[in-house]
Parts: structure tokens; sequence; C-alpha cells
């Protein structure tokens, strides 16, 4: 049975990956200086994020003019960009932005479900229930020691990077708004339609529609599952390392204190 937890789990996990991803940022900063914290962690992580704008733009056709990979030395602390442009006048593009300014979230929990399934074999299971939280029920104890070591590496660099800037947010509005138009517009089609086959041929909808339906939403359930567990890690990963980075900073300070 499709239920609605599956679908909404990954939205909420990649709000609390996009703040863990912060507080991971801050604490390794603070700890091993930026220069060192933007190298070992940054880069990787910054580039998997101007990627996936990239390929959100050529994915709606909109033209890339400039792409700025890496910059340690930004000072408005933007560590890359991708300028772009596109035609209003087009509503795909217009929709195109809402992929363009998500896509670091989308392609991030991608490449963390990737490196989940091939360094810890993650194998979600066939359902969703409360024995789906745990461990045990995705075979993670199996993989080796070093297997952890690197997906928690890519967790935190790829992972540190799932954040929207201020430009990616503001940049969706108007293909919020048309996306809402399309939506509004396919409800009352396929209300319409549904009510003309109920009129015509009610056997219809529940023998050629809903099953196809109901197909993709089994698969789109199964890949939510897959998202959520991968990201569900990562951001447990992000949030210790965090934790962890905190101590040495909390007894430095006593020992300053102290003296």
């Amino acid at each position: 049975m499709i239920t609605v937890a599956p679908v909404l789990a990954p939205l909420l996990l990649l709000v609390a990956m996009h703040w863990s991803a912060q507080f991971l940022a801050r604490q390794s900063s603070r700890l091993f200086g930026r220069r060192v914290q933007l190298y070992l962690f940054g880069l990787p992580g910054t580039l998997v994020h101007e990627g996936s704008h990239v390929m959100a733009c050529v994915l709606f056709r909109h033209r890339v003019h400039r792409v700025k990979w890496f910059d340690a030395q930004a000072t408005d602390g933007a560590l890359g960009s991708v300028e772009h442009s596109y035609n209003p006048a087009s509503a795909y593009q217009r929709v195109g932005t809402i992929a363009i300014g998500l896509a670091p979230l989308v392609v991030g929990a991608a490449v963390i479900l990737f490196a989940a399934q091939q360094l810890l074999g993650l194998t979600p299971p066939a359902t969703w229930s409360r024995a789906a939280w745990s461990v045990s029920t995705w075979h993670l104890y199996e993989a080796p020691w070093w297997r952890w070591a690197l997906f928690a590496y890519v967790s935190i660099s790829v992972g540190g990077s799932m954040h929207l800037s201020a430009s990616d947010v503001r940049g969706t509005w108007r293909g919020f708004v048309t996306l809402a138009t399309w939506s509004v517009a396919a409800l009352c089609a396929t209300a319409m339609v549904w009510w003309l086959l109920q009129q015509v041929a009610p056997t219809v909808w529940d023998s050629r529609v809903v099953p196809p339906v109901r197909n993709a939403l089994h698969h789109l359930t199964q890949l939510s599952e897959s998202l959520s567990m991968a990201m569900l890690l990562a951001m447990v990963i992000n949030t210790l390392g965090a934790l962890l980075l905190m101590l040495p900073l909390t007894f430095s300070r006593r020992r300053a204190r102290a003296r």
C-alpha cells in the first residue's frame, strides 16, 4: 500500500540536510580554518553543487554564460556560481528555474544514494514500515570500516554543500507560479476526463488509467525510500561530525579561559 510518508520524507530530509550542512561547515571552518576546510571538504561539494546547476540548465534549455567552479578567494562568500539566462516567454524554461534552483539538493542526494549503494551495499526493503528504519534491515552492518569512512567523507563533502543560496531560491519564483498554473490545469483536466469516462465507459478508468498510475507511484515510493535512507545516514554523519568538531573547540576555549 502506498502511503504519503515515503513521498514526504525526502522533502523533509532535504530541509534537514540543508541545516546540517550549514552546521557542519561552520564547525569545520572554526576548527581547521577556512582555507583547509574549503579545499578538504568544500572543493568536491562545490563541484557537485555547481555541476548540478549546469546540468539543470542544459536540461531546461537555459543559456549558460559563465561557470565559476571553485573560488576559495571569493570575497562575497560564493565559492562557485553559474550565470545563465532563459526566454521568459517559454513556460518550460520558466518551470526550469525551479529545477535549477533546487538541483544541488536533488543531485547531492543522488550522489549520496549512489555512494551508499556502492560503498555500504544499501538495498531498501520492499515495504515502508517501522522495520525499514532498522539498520539491520538494510544490511549496513556488513560494510567494513573503510567503506564507512569513505562514505562519511562523501557525506561530509557533498552533504556540506547541499544548501541553497539566496540567489538559488530567489530565481525560482517564476517557475513556481507557472508550475502552480499547470498543476491546477492538470487537475481540472483530470477531473473532466474522469467525469466523461464515468458517463460513457465507467470501467475504463479503473481498468486502464488507475493501474499505470498506481505502478508509477509504486516506483516513486521505492525511489523515495532509498533517497530517504541515504539522506538520513548522511544527515546523521554531518550532525555527529559537527558535534565532534565542537569538542576540541570547547576544550581550547576552556584552556584559554583558565590561563
